[in-house]
């Protein structure tokens, strides 16, 4: 059988950082081992700075990567409040690139599978340039502050043959839109669940974990704030972002704040296995989580936001979920072993949701039915 040819258009790849990057990395690596031949189109690092890449990477004969040099300075997270302003940053220069990559190269694609709604942009272009079979779009975000009488976010979206989103809540948010509901589609991450596994390390005294993009959204300085008031906790946070200087700030007053800034992906199971509890207190609505289910997977229960899709992430079973403000937070970490005592069904949990078998609700679009 002839492998299917996927060209893949996304602002945000590895060596940037992120859950989205992560999820796309798992991806393409996961395709590329099933056989489908997958090329990349993308920037380098523009929200990680000062990181390093190669412009063109061969993963292996069915994974190639190209990397368009484009300048950061964190300009994504600040434009972000600004939709107009934040796609002409994004979108056509990447545009651009790949009418030139595709006029040059041109392997013969059969399906364009683009990232967020500038990739969509990008993609409804290349197949009508390049005559493409199948345009497929995952949506990572969510669209809670745009008028319901903005027409902007269906008319990209259903020039698209199908559209991919992670949540219950986003469908029906994305058709209340206008986008039409016979090309909306749920599908599920993954992660490697032989990577993500538990392995009790003890440490004291007990830890409170925050991995993330250290942004307002995420929240992470609410948490940061608490530490004051639980002396015999450690609280550590992995990351970095803007309000990484107001978190050094407090660690400076409050010993049990550990800023551990950037880390390796690999090595991220450790600080999972070596924590007590994860906390995700966003205060904005998440796509999904990714950090949740690594959490889960390596048998640490949660203390999340209960906004966007987190309720759809996890049951009691195994988190407990409530609404982000410093007296909600404070009362739930001053009666903390409750919530520890749900790591017994973590594993269980991990190994019926989480699992590679995701990806055929992605991979069954991929041929046109």
């Amino acid at each position: 059988m002839v492998p299917i040819k996927i060209l893949h258009i996304t602002p945000f790849f590895p060596p940037n950082i992120g859950g989205v990057e992560t999820h796309l990395s798992d991806l393409t690596s996961t395709l590329s081992t099933m056989g489908y031949k997958n090329y990349v189109l993308t920037y380098s690092p523009i929200t990680t700075p000062s990181t390093p890449y190669k412009p063109i990477e061969i993963i292996s004969p069915n994974l190639i990567i190209r990397r368009f040099p484009w300048f950061g300075f964190n300009l994504f997270n600040l434009l972000e409040k600004y939709p107009l302003i934040n796609f002409f940053y994004i979108t056509p220069y990447l545009l651009i690139r790949s009418i030139i990559y595709l006029s040059i190269h041109r392997p013969k694609i059969d399906v364009i599978h683009s990232h967020g709604l500038n990739g969509a942009i990008i993609g409804i272009i290349l197949k009508y340039i390049f005559n493409i079979n199948r345009h497929i779009v995952s949506i990572y975000s969510s669209y809670d502050h745009v008028p319901k009488s903005s027409q902007y976010i269906s008319a990209i979206l259903n020039h698209t043959d199908v559209v991919l989103t992670q949540s219950n809540r986003s469908l029906k948010q994305l058709n209340t839109l206008g986008v039409n509901k016979n090309i909306l589609h749920r599908y599920r991450h993954w992660i490697d669940l032989n990577v993500f596994k538990p392995k009790k390390i003890n440490k004291l005294p007990k830890t409170i974990l925050f991995i993330g993009r250290m942004i307002p959204q995420k929240n992470a300085l609410l948490l940061a704030k608490t530490a004051k008031f639980f002396p015999n906790y450690n609280f550590e946070f992995i990351g970095n972002g803007p309000d990484y200087k107001k978190i050094l700030l407090l660690s400076k007053k409050y010993r049990n704040i550990k800023l551990i800034g950037n880390v390796d992906y690999s090595k991220l199971p450790y600080y999972y296995q070596t924590a007590d509890i994860f906390c995700l207190p966003s205060k904005y609505d998440e796509g999904w989580g990714r950090v949740i289910m690594e959490s889960i997977a390596c048998g640490l229960p949660i203390l999340a936001t209960n906004q966007g899709a987190v309720p759809e992430v996890v049951n009691s079973t195994v988190a407990v979920l409530f609404s982000p403000t410093l007296s909600n937070l404070k009362i739930h970490l001053s009666n903390i072993d409750p919530i520890i005592s749900l790591n017994k069904n973590c594993r269980s949990y991990a190994l019926k949701h989480f699992s590679v078998k995701n990806i055929d609700l992605i991979t069954r679009f991929y041929i046109n039915t």
